[in-house]
């Protein structure tokens, strides 16, 4: 069997991508109530604007484009006057957010049918992002005005007031009050980029969020990392919340303890972000030409009716499979890695030497299979080997050499060192 290497060459281009910096700002007692009211005002035209678009719906069978709940905006601005008091680029903003939310609904409706429609928002004292494009918010003189309120702001960055922003979004987030700069950044990547073509198959899982196997026979598995910080963080959520039920409501004591609640959901997060971060980071950065993933719904295999358990449940939430695949999908993007996703059924119940299912059903207790002549391999190895078999079958795969399996070929797996991330 010949081996073969093929490099792609990237000459040195400008690609434009966006990227949000977060900076924190500083407002007096009275600029927050003006915030608040902004807010009110922000979900006050929502639920009209959803109301408009119910009875378009019910009447046509349609929904009005983004274009056509603008040009609704000025008549229903001299019915509600306070909405005078929001930049009007930001009242734009919010049609394209609800049309964005339509779009995104009726798209996934046909994929879930338990998808429901955007809601009304209620009328509470907590408050909703807004956000700004265009126009609405400036840099003058050490201060940023937003919705001609200006603001003391605090930042690492460095000229600020040169950066191309695009949109501003104000947050209130623990108790802080944060503006997320959405800025247009163009990154030059470097000239003469050799990537070597190898791929990459993941099973991924609960014990481990993936294995992985490359076309030249080396195994990676991913532990999963998050599943011990939710186990964590949930005994001590559990801690608070079982002090809680025994306070009075609103009392100093039970206010005290829902800080400390929400200060924990706050870090428990934070840490599964960096985690996965970190993970999908570096598995880029192992250079692979192609990523292959099983194209799975998380949420559909917690419906089924094998999956109803509620610890099995739990671990499908505590695994956060989708945030890995958001996070991996777009640093692919910027590496010039291609992320492809197949579908991986009976990958895991199809002997990966003889391409046959197995005799007996594997379940989910089983860790290992049997693969031929008391050769034992991992459950997870035998589904990312499938995988990988069913991307070179479907896929255009002449650019890179193929796995192939044989007796001597797994146990030469079996006997290398495995990389852990």
């Amino acid at each position: 069997m010949s081996l073969f290497y093929l490099y792609i060459i990237v000459e040195k281009e400008l690609y434009k991508k966006m990227k949000t910096y977060s900076i924190r700002i500083f407002p007096t007692k009275e600029q927050i109530e003006q915030l608040q009211e902004l807010s009110s005002i922000r979900n006050d035209i929502w639920n009209n604007l959803v109301d408009i678009q119910q009875i378009e719906y019910k009447n046509n069978k349609k929904i009005l484009s983004r274009f056509d709940l603008m040009s609704i905006l000025p008549k229903q601005k001299k019915i509600h006057i306070n909405w005078l008091k929001l930049n009007s680029k930001a009242c734009q903003t919010i049609c394209c957010e609800l049309f964005q939310s339509y779009q995104s609904f009726f798209g996934l409706i046909k994929k879930d049918k338990t998808a429901r429609p955007p809601n009304k928002k209620e009328i509470t004292n907590n408050f909703h992002t807004i956000s700004f494009n265009q126009s609405g918010w400036s840099f003058k003189r050490n201060l940023l005005f937003i919705n001609k309120i200006p603001f003391l702001y605090k930042t690492h960055l460095e000229n600020i007031t040169n950066m191309n922003i695009k949109e501003i979004r104000i947050k209130h987030i623990n108790k802080k009050w944060l503006v997320d700069l959405v800025v247009d950044d163009s990154i030059e990547y470097k000239s003469n980029l050799n990537i070597e073509t190898k791929t990459l198959a993941i099973d991924l899982g609960l014990k481990k969020l993936g294995t992985g196997i490359d076309n030249y026979g080396n195994t990676i598995i991913l532990k999963n990392r998050t599943r011990k910080i939710n186990k964590y963080f949930s005994k001590q959520i559990n801690n608070i919340k079982s002090k809680l039920s025994k306070k009075k409501k609103y009392s100093k004591k039970y206010n005290k303890l829902n800080i400390v609640k929400r200060k924990l959901y706050s870090k428990k997060n934070s840490q599964i972000k960096q985690t996965l971060h970190i993970q999908s980071k570096k598995l880029v950065n192992m250079n692979y030409n192609t990523i292959v993933v099983g194209d799975l719904s998380v949420k559909k295999l917690m419906t089924k009716d094998c999956n109803k358990h509620k610890g099995i449940r739990k671990s499908f939430s505590e695994s956060n499979i989708d945030m890995f695949l958001t996070f991996l999908a777009y640093k692919c993007q910027k590496n010039y890695c291609n992320l492809t996703k197949i579908n991986e059924q009976w990958t895991t119940q199809t002997n990966c030497l003889t391409g046959k299912l197995f005799e007996n059903h594997i379940d989910l207790s089983q860790r290992s299979v049997n693969i031929i002549n008391d050769i034992v391999i991992d459950r997870d190895l035998n589904s990312a080997i499938n995988i990988m078999k069913r991307f070179n079958n479907n896929h255009l795969a002449s650019l890179n050499k193929p796995l192939e399996i044989s007796q001597r070929v797994l146990l030469d797996i079996i006997s290398r060192e495995i990389t852990i991330i």
